[in-house]
């Protein structure tokens, strides 16, 4: 690897090394644990202290393959599986007005994209775009295209570094249109892909596309059976006891729920679509927002 690209990489390290969660992701064994039961575990969330399973899924909504829970219920598909036109510049200038998005996913929270243009200070910033959500994360199956928006308040010259699961750092120099650029993005290699760019002498934030390896459409895990339709989670903590998990603002889990204050806590959420995660304890709060795979166990070590 260069110098420049041992720089940029400790760039990137510098921007989301501090904020990357201790996640772990391996195909879940069994298909239901210990004391579980199937039924309410394939209908989507089971335990703690939220309401009946039904209910919450009715007020979750549906979701597309690999996709965020809408406003309306709608899933939201930050990818597509078909590539874009051959013809055209790789840079389009992209108008935000009228198509302002609903939600904007940063930081591990949700918020309007109102809150977000009222605090916004016009530094150079890239996302991915959806049709009415942005996001810094996303996952994708292999080959999938997806497309990123890149502002810039003066345009110009612009590097932009991708930095591939296998290490390597692929630059490219574009010229940005003032204000948002539209990029297109292609999925060809599975693992974690961290982007930026700079323009002006001035860097912008580091987005995550993680990759699938299985392709699409989603091959089933490994064994006998059908893969489930949810994925469970843990949380793990030898420190911090008592504290409770909060899941899409919807359904609370306790460290106490199951009669030991032991910092492990353990839970089911409808696979194959993105959620929130959120910790909090007296003097402690952190929140993750993630896609989670059907028949995948997650574990998250606070």
């Amino acid at each position: 690897m260069s110098l420049k690209s041992g720089l940029i990489l400790l760039l990137i390290i510098f921007f989301v090394g501090l904020a990357s969660a201790q996640w772990t992701e391996e195909p879940m064994a069994d298909l239901v644990g210990e004391g579980t039961d199937e039924s309410l575990m394939m209908a989507g969330y089971r335990g703690g202290e939220g309401g009946p399973a039904s209910e919450l899924m009715g007020m979750v909504g549906g979701s597309d393959p690999f996709g965020a829970t809408g406003p309306s219920g709608v899933g939201e598909a930050y990818y597509s599986m078909d590539a874009p036109p051959g013809s055209g510049p790789e840079v389009q200038q992209y108008s935000i007005s009228g198509h302002e998005p609903s939600t904007i996913y940063f930081g591990g929270e949700a918020t309007s994209y109102g809150a977000y243009s009222t605090t916004y200070s016009g530094t150079n910033s890239l996302w991915i775009l959806g049709s009415w959500s942005w996001s810094q994360y996303a996952y994708a199956p292999l080959g999938a295209y997806l497309q990123l928006l890149a502002y810039s308040s003066s345009g110009g010259s612009a590097d932009f570094y991708e930095i591939y699961p296998s290490g390597n750092v692929v630059y490219k120099r574009y010229s940005f249109w003032p204000g948002y650029s539209r990029i297109n993005f292609h999925a060809d290699a599975a693992g974690r892909h961290i982007l930026l760019f700079i323009a002006n002498n001035q860097p912008s934030n580091a987005i995550i596309i993680d990759v699938g390896s299985g392709g699409w459409p989603p091959t089933p895990g490994p064994g006998p059976g059908p893969v489930p339709s949810f994925a469970r989670v843990t949380v793990r903590s030898s420190w911090l006891t008592g504290y409770t998990v909060t899941v899409d603002d919807i359904q609370t889990y306790s460290d106490a729920s199951d009669g030991r204050r032991d910092g492990i806590i353990s839970f089911t959420v409808p696979g194959n679509q993105y959620h929130s995660v959120k910790i909090t304890s007296p003097g402690y709060l952190r929140s993750y927002y993630r896609f989670f795979r059907s028949g995948y166990a997650y574990t998250l070590t606070v």
